[in-house]
């Protein structure tokens, strides 16, 4: 399956192809594609992850065309 990725800067973006997804197995969660970015301190990371834009727990099993995107508390100027 393919999911969209919008990543943090802080994430190994090796994974991500040139259109901006990454292709995991069926029924891979939430925290299997942070381990596959490399995002250090996953459980934390998971508090700023929402995937189709609900946030949601690093157990949450991925779909195929899902999206995945950070935000940040910090604000920007």
């Amino acid at each position: 399956m393919r999911i969209r990725v919008y990543a943090p800067p802080f994430a190994d973006t090796v994974a991500i192809d040139e259109l901006g997804f990454v292709a995991l197995e069926d029924g891979a969660t939430l925290g299997a594609l942070l381990k596959r970015l490399r995002i250090p301190f996953r459980r934390i990371a998971a508090t700023f992850c929402v995937v189709n834009y609900e946030k949601s727990a690093a157990s949450r099993v991925l779909r195929d065309g899902d999206v995945v995107s950070f935000f940040s508390l910090l604000p920007g100027g």
